[in-house]
């Protein structure tokens, strides 16, 4: 009776691991996974919202600054000059340039545009801001917003939950790069606004009527953690949070903010020593340290008057929080085949074992001590195993057990001899 219910649990194990696989790898049990990752994230919200203050600097500003202004072509400075600083910074190889200010002069179009397309054209990686106005908060209806011919070429975000209706409204896009540099890289939305005390708040996604679009610091993270927008997972309301590849996590407000720490640090660099080119070298070791290569450089308008919004500076405040954040680890491969031997053996002890006497009983407490263990795991290293396959395991397991496990356990057990009067 033994091996008949071994076979039987065998073949009872290989067509659920089977059929569950097929599932997971067409997506089928993504909204159980997500779930399971929501609820561990919430309750581990503090930890993945504090920064490693151990981790690399991975961000540099390069400011162009008011305070400047007469040193530059005109104010606000013409392509030329931007041509010269974003020249400079070639040699440095940034994993992604953002062009925090929108570049646009409107028409007809200055001289020098076409060479400074040209001049953005062997960076990797672009990153434009659009900038944006938004709809007043206590405003009772919501108009459909202005976007020009850029409402059906912005992405979106495809994966959402949550409630949508407190994530800021676009009233119209204000100022969009010039066309001639449009098509080089992707374009984020910007709707920075002006500080308050210590800390600021940048959206990560607005709404367009139905469709959620990225901001500039979304599209920044979504080009670095290389995450299409079909795998961008964004949840809002309680326990709101941006899920993008690699295990990269943004903890977010309600309404799909992220709260920016003003009293961070970031390099600053001015952008007038990198204007002189080949000519003179004029960048300090601090600078050139600064701007190494390989990181996020973040270049804009700014100035010293911290009553007035200033966009660049934010933004890279911002990267440079989001970026030293802790990443969330998944159980793949072998870890993951791992976890699902140790759910097959648990489902043996239930079904032939001595959790066979009482089958369900014996799989929910291991259910239960799978999920604790999840949890604790998750508590101390932030990694995680999808539960699907385990715990359908382990309810195999009890199946198995209920319906040939009584049975054998009755018939195992000896019987009492009748008692002989004498």
């Amino acid at each position: 009776m033994f091996w008949i219910r071994l076979l039987f649990l065998a073949a009872s194990l290989a067509t659920s691991a089977w059929y569950l696989d097929r599932e997971q790898r067409a997506g089928r049990l993504q909204h159980l996974d997500d779930l399971f990752l929501d609820f561990l994230a919430a309750n581990a919200r503090e930890r993945l919202s504090q920064p490693d203050p151990a981790a690399p600097g991975r961000v540099a500003m390069v400011a162009l600054r008011e305070s400047d202004r007469l040193e530059y072509s005109g104010w606000p400075p013409k392509p030329l000059d931007w041509q010269m600083v974003l020249k400079s910074l070639q040699a440095h190889e940034p994993a992604a340039l953002v062009l925090a200010t929108p570049l646009n002069w409107g028409s007809p179009p200055p001289e020098f545009l076409p060479a400074l397309a040209e001049t953005l054209l062997p960076y990797t990686s672009v990153i434009s801001a659009v900038e944006t106005t938004l709809v007043e908060k206590s405003s009772a209806e919501v108009p459909p917003p202005f976007m020009g011919d850029l409402a059906e070429t912005l992405p979106c975000f495809q994966k959402i939950s949550g409630e949508t209706s407190r994530v800021p409204a676009i009233a119209a896009l204000i100022s969009v790069p010039d066309p001639a540099l449009r098509a080089i890289g992707e374009l984020g939305l910007d709707a920075s606004q002006v500080a308050q005390g210590s800390s600021a708040s940048l959206p990560y996604a607005l709404r367009a009527e139905e469709r959620l679009h990225p901001s500039l610091l979304a599209q920044t993270l979504a080009r670095l953690t290389g995450t299409p927008y079909a795998q961008h997972r964004v949840r809002f309301g309680p326990g709101a949070a941006a899920y993008l590849s690699n295990g990269a996590f943004v903890p977010l407000e309600n309404d799909g903010s992220v709260k920016v720490d003003l009293k961070g640090q970031v390099p600053v660099i001015n952008a007038l020593d990198l204007m002189t080119g080949t000519l003179a070298d004029t960048l300090s070791p601090e600078d050139k340290a600064a701007l190494g290569t390989g990181k996020v450089i973040v270049i804009g308008l700014d100035h010293d008057d911290n009553s007035r919004s200033r966009p660049a500076l934010t933004h890279a405040l911002a990267l440079a929080q989001v970026l030293a954040l802790p990443h969330l680890t998944q159980l793949v491969g072998w870890q993951q085949g791992l976890a699902w031997g140790l759910a097959a053996l648990a489902a043996a002890w239930i079904a032939l074992g001595s959790g066979a006497r009482h089958p369900l009983r014996s799989g929910l407490a291991c259910i239960f001590a799978a999920l604790l263990v999840s949890f604790s795991a998750f508590h101390a290293a932030l990694v995680w195993c999808p539960p699907a396959m385990p715990v359908v395991l382990i309810l195999t397991g009890s199946c198995v057990g209920l319906i040939a496990g009584k049975r054998s356990t009755e018939e195992d057990s000896p019987t009492s001899l009748p008692e002989v009067q004498v």
